[in-house]
């Protein structure tokens, strides 16, 4: 009987456009056991929580490389100035540096400056601008020169028997050299020169070398 049953509900189907469409009933109950239907699952499903894409992820833009156009970076450094005339000039330094071009910066420092010098010691500041430019350029280290002018502004005459404006050009090389993805050392020696440019009653001028260091890191 059961198999007659069986055989009976294949055949209404086949003749049920709703039943092949796949509106099949869940279960059917025979005078035997019960059958359950179910239809297939539908092509492609994926049973389980679906894998989510991997975030992108949220780390800073890597720094532009040392010595690239249209890159900052700022300095502080310390400087010893000292001559023959037994008077010394200890300088502060903050600048920044503009690469306007390939490892050719355009930097426009501030400086605060102490005179140990034959009479009245002095203090004061000033501010410079100058070009440099890293002629070897390395991964890790460079080597450049640089040139520029400032003007120094102090409380007492410098040199004593000078004037307390005065004009400091001054050029000389130096280098650097990478502690870090973005800090690096920098120091260097250059000539330089304080005198008012016959501004004043007199020029006594003062040729002298200049010995600094400092660290430089980006903007």
């Amino acid at each position: 009987m059961q198999i007659l049953a069986l055989a009976s509900m294949v055949a209404s189907m086949n003749a049920d456009p709703a039943m092949s469409a796949g509106a099949s009933p869940t279960a059917l109950t025979l005078d035997g056991p019960v059958i359950a239907l179910a239809p297939p699952a539908a092509s492609g499903a994926v049973s389980g929580p679906s894998a989510a894409a991997p975030s992108a992820g949220s780390g800073k833009p890597a720094a532009a490389a040392f010595g690239s156009k249209d890159s900052w970076r700022w300095q502080l450094t310390m400087s010893w100035m000292g001559n023959a005339n037994d008077i010394n000039q200890l300088e502060g330094e903050w600048s920044a540096s503009w690469f306007f071009m390939q490892n050719v910066s355009m930097d426009f420092g501030l400086s605060g400056d102490a005179f140990m010098q034959p009479g009245d010691n002095a203090g004061g500041g000033g501010a410079s601008l100058m070009f440099r430019w890293h002629f070897l350029a390395r991964e890790t280290w460079s080597v450049f020169a640089d040139a520029g002018c400032g003007m120094l502004f102090t409380n007492e005459p410098v040199p004593n028997d000078g004037g307390r404006v005065n004009f400091t050009p001054r050029a000389g090389m130096g280098g650097t050299y990478a502690l870090s993805d973005t800090v690096r050392l920098i120091g260097g020696v250059r000539w330089y020169h304080i005198s008012n440019a016959n501004t004043g009653e007199s020029n006594p001028g003062w040729n002298s070398l200049q010995v600094y260091g400092g660290v430089s890191l980006p903007f």
